[in-house]
């Protein structure tokens, strides 16, 4: 490829012939020299620094000497809005020292056996809560090998009575599912949250499926109800299979 060729026109060959000239003194210039970087730079300097003792001396309210000159005084507005900060830092020091608030915001599981006259090996549960709600898998007696899936929270429905309907449960990255649940009315133990539940056909099978880190999304007619992420399943996964090698 040819070089692009590029010409000057007559007027500027003088600027251009003088600029030369100058780049050929700077480089002819002894070592010891401030080379012409340092002196712009020098000269910089000096200027900012009379340019901001000048403004200090008349009193000028524009600039960067304005602000490191200016006594600011305390509005109203700012004042609440400081006193509102301060309240919601002490609220919050207040909760992070409170060691029940605090187990409900980073989730606990809690094992035991769904009915009180279960025997060995039946009926086992494991229910992960949080301040969303709760996750509850539970199953097994001694003829029944399937189990529910039951999820809580104060966004489910809470219908009159008990009823079927259709829900879309996404669980992770996996492909969402739609099937028929039920929907109980709300208990009186927890009257502001809704309860769904998914038949398990196969507990076995849920537990092997069963991640460490999950999330469920739970949707009914395109309007998400429940979202919830649980920790440490394979833990909950393992409680549950020591509870029905009992049976």
């Amino acid at each position: 490829m040819r070089p692009l060729m590029l010409s000057v026109p007559a007027a500027h060959q003088v600027n251009t012939l003088a600029a030369c000239a100058l780049l050929s003194a700077l480089c002819a210039a002894p070592a010891h020299a401030q080379s012409f970087n340092e002196m712009a730079s020098e000269s910089s300097a000096q200027q900012f620094y009379a340019d901001v003792q000048d403004r200090i001396r008349a009193s000028t309210h524009d600039g960067p000497t304005y602000y490191f000159s200016q006594r600011y005084e305390m509005t109203p507005e700012i004042e609440a809005a400081i006193e509102a900060q301060e309240r919601d830092e002490a609220i919050v020091s207040g909760l992070r020292a409170d060691p029940v608030f605090m187990r409900y915001w980073n989730g606990f599981w809690d094992h035991y056996q769904a009915r009180d006259a279960a025997r060995p090996g039946e009926f086992c549960a494991a229910t992960f809560v949080n301040l969303d709600g709760s996750v509850t898998l539970t199953g097994w007696d001694r003829s029944w090998e399937g189990g529910l899936l039951m999820f809580v929270g104060r966004d489910i429905p809470r219908p009159g009575q008990f009823r079927q309907i259709t829900a879309t449960l996404t669980q992770n990255d996996d492909p969402a599912a739609t099937v028929r649940i039920f929907n109980p009315p709300a208990s009186a133990a927890m009257p502001d949250a809704g309860t769904l539940i998914f038949a398990v056909p196969s507990m076995a099978d849920a537990l092997a499926g069963t991640e460490d880190a999950q999330q469920f999304v739970i949707s009914i007619e395109n309007k998400e109800v429940f979202r919830m992420r649980w920790q440490d399943g394979r833990e909950a996964r393992n409680s549950l299979r020591r509870c029905v090698r009992q049976r």
